[in-house]
């Protein structure tokens, strides 16, 4: 009978011992925050900075992900400068994976992917205030709210973005009338429990995403909260918003008002 080999004995004893003791001391992430990068490049760099700076100040886990998907065959440069990002910056992950949809497929990959107890979304584009994210987050924390977003009281942007929100959340508080006490649809950031999302279906690949969210919230009878914030103005960039939105969000709500699509279930 062969005797085992020692060396090897006590490789896998302090390999067992180690992987335990990393399983014990490892916390649970309290908080996660997904930013939709698409197509930023350099701009994702002082907006990323800004916020894992604050973020830092948390005395609990919480991760910073940047969801950096991308078209194929595109000279998209946002992964590689999400990557740097993340080798420099503790507690940032990035997600780079070739896209299958619009924003609302990013939206729903970034939300996947956040592990922390408590999930959020929001643009990096600049346009939303960082701070808003930490106003939302300690709202949902300290009052029994399901998810905490924000609603724009002053807006620096274009008046063709103007109106196209405005008629957008006019055309929504007609088809639905339980949403009537909301004041802004696509506002972020939107903040929520992690349960809040088990129970939500979302199915959406394009800009009808924060408004699927928001009739999940409704026939789930979840408990929503609203913060004012100020709105930003684009600088340089074109809006991705284009004119045929207010169509394609017409279209879709129809397919909701009248049963084709359905906004309540569980496909987590």
């Amino acid at each position: 009978m062969r005797c085992a080999n020692p060396l090897a004995q006590l490789t896998k004893i302090v390999t067992l011992r180690c992987s335990a003791l990393n399983t014990m001391v490892e916390a649970p992430v309290e908080f996660s925050i997904a930013v939709l990068c698409y197509r930023a490049e350099e701009e994702i760099i002082p907006f990323a900075e800004n916020l894992h700076k604050i973020m830092s100040l948390f005395r609990f886990e919480w991760e910073l992900l940047l969801v950096a998907n991308f078209w194929p065959g595109t000279d998209d440069r946002t992964p590689e400068i999400c990557h740097r990002l993340a080798e420099r910056l503790p507690f940032v992950r990035v997600l780079a994976e070739p896209k299958e949809g619009a924003m609302g497929w990013d939206m729903r990959r970034g939300l996947d992917a956040c592990r922390g107890k408590y999930i959020g979304v929001i643009d990096g584009d600049g346009q939303f205030p960082v701070e808003a994210i930490f106003s939302c987050f300690a709202k949902i924390k300290s009052d029994d709210f399901d998810l905490v977003k924000t609603y724009r009281v002053e807006r620096q942007d274009s008046f063709y973005r103007r109106f196209i929100s405005t008629v957008y959340n006019v055309l929504f508080h007609l088809f639905f009338r339980g949403s009537t006490k909301l004041r802004d649809v696509n506002s972020k950031p939107k903040i929520m429990t992690r349960e809040a999302y088990q129970r939500m279906t979302l199915q959406s690949d394009d800009w009808f995403i924060d408004a699927e969210l928001i009739l999940n919230c409704v026939n789930l009878n979840l408990r929503i909260y609203e913060m004012p914030v100020e709105f930003q103005s684009l600088g340089r960039r074109k809006s991705f918003v284009k004119p045929g939105a207010i169509l394609e969000f017409l279209k879709h709500m129809i397919e909701y008002r009248f049963g084709s699509r359905s906004p309540t279930g569980n496909s987590k």
